[in-house]
C-alpha cells in the first residue's frame, strides 16, 4: 500500500530536522509481487508554511519529540513531554489543550499527519498565544461586574465578538491544512501515473522484442537457404552474405532488449565487466559501411 509517514536527519551534532516521504510500491508484471518502491521526500509544509495567525508557532512531534523551529530545544523539550501524555491518554486523532511556554498561556492544537500508516504516528502541532485573549476577557469581566445587567448585556455580545475573532485564526489554519492535504494528494498521484508509465515503458520493450524475433528469424532462414544455391552471381553471394551477418547482428539488438525488458522487471541481475571499444567502433563502422552512398 502507498505510504505517507514522517522521519528524522539529523542536521548537525545539535540539531536535527523533519522529512516528509511519499512511498508508492512498483509491482511485477509477472507475479504480481512487490519488487521495489518509489520514493519521494519533501520538506514538510508544517515547518515551513506561515501561522494561521500573528504569534502561532506550527511544527511536527515525532517519536515523542516536538519540532518547533520557532521555540527554543528547552520550551520544546517541555511541550514535547506534555504533548505525549495528551497523545496516549486520548483516543482521538486530534485534540488541543492548554498549556504555557516561556510563562504565557498557549493553546495548543495537535491532528494526526499520517493515519493507518506503517511508518511511525506523526502530529502537526499549532500553538496559539492567548495572552491578548485573556487580558481582553479579564476586561471585560470587570466591566461586567461594575456596571450591572446593562453591562452584563453589552458584556454577553462582547464575548461573542471576542470568540468569534478568536475562531478566525482556527478557521484560516483549517484551510491552510486543506491546502496542504491537496499539494500531498497531486504529488501522489503524479508518482502514481510515474509508476504506471515505468511499467507501461517495460511491457512494451518486452513485447517489441518477442514480436521482432520470429520475423528475423525467418528472415535469416531464407538468406541460408538462397545461400546453399548455386545459380547466382558471385556478386549476388556476397549482398546475401553480408545480409545475413546483419540478420545475426539485428537477433543480437532483440536479445539485448530482452535482456533490458527482463532488469526492468526486477528478474535478473548483471555482472558488470569491462568492455572492448575498439570492437565496438569497428561493429558501429561494418553498420555504417553497409548504408548507401547518396550523391548529390
Amino acid at each position: 500500500m502507498q505510504q505517507i509517514g514522517y522521519i528524522r536527519e539529523s542536521v548537525d551534532a545539535t540539531s536535527e530536522t523533519v522529512d516528509e516521504v511519499v512511498a508508492v510500491p512498483i509491482f511485477s508484471t509477472e507475479t504480481g509481487d512487490v519488487i521495489s518502491a518509489l520514493v519521494v521526500g519533501f520538506e514538510p509544509f508544517e515547518l515551513i508554511g506561515k501561522g494561521a495567525g500573528s504569534g502561532t508557532k506550527s511544527g511536527i512531534w515525532l517519536d515523542g519529540q516536538l519540532h518547533m523551529p520557532s521555540l527554543s530545544n528547552s520550551a520544546q523539550a517541555a511541550l514535547g513531554s506534555e504533548i505525549a501524555k495528551a497523545v496516549m491518554n486520548s483516543a482521538s486523532a486530534q485534540s488541543n489543550f492548554t498549556v504555557t511556554v516561556n510563562g504565557t498561556p498557549q493553546l495548543l492544537f495537535y491532528k494526526r499527519l499520517n493515519p493507518n500508516s506503517l511508518f511511525p504516528p506523526a502530529y502537526e502541532i499549532c500553538v496559539y498565544p492567548l495572552a491578548d485573549s485573556m487580558a481582553q476577557l479579564h476586561r471585560l469581566r470587570w466591566r461586567i461586574g461594575g456596571a450591572g445587567a446593562l453591562l452584563l448585556l453589552g458584556g454577553f455580545v462582547a464575548s461573542h465578538v471576542v470568540a468569534a475573532r478568536l475562531a478566525v485564526p482556527v478557521e484560516k489554519l483549517e484551510l491552510d491544512s486543506e491546502k496542504n492535504r491537496a499539494q500531498r494528494k497531486r504529488a501522489e498521484t503524479a508518482l502514481a501515473s510515474t509508476s504506471e508509465k515505468l511499467k507501461r515503458s517495460t511491457r512494451y520493450s518486452a513485447d517489441a522484442s518477442h514480436q521482432l524475433k520470429s520475423p528475423v528469424t525467418v528472415l535469416r532462414a531464407g538468406l541460408e537457404g538462397l545461400l546453399t544455391r548455386d545459380d547466382f552471381k558471385p556478386e549476388i553471394y556476397e549482398e546475401l552474405s553480408a545480409l545475413l551477418h546483419h540478420t545475426h547482428r539485428l537477433t543480437g539488438v532483440i536479445d539485448d532488449l530482452l535482456l533490458l525488458s527482463r532488469m526492468d522487471a526486477g528478474h535478473l541481475q548483471i555482472d558488470s565487466q569491462p568492455v572492448n571499444l575498439s570492437q565496438i567502433i569497428e561493429e558501429w563502422l561494418d553498420d555504417l559501411g553497409a548504408l548507401p552512398i547518396h550523391r548529390r
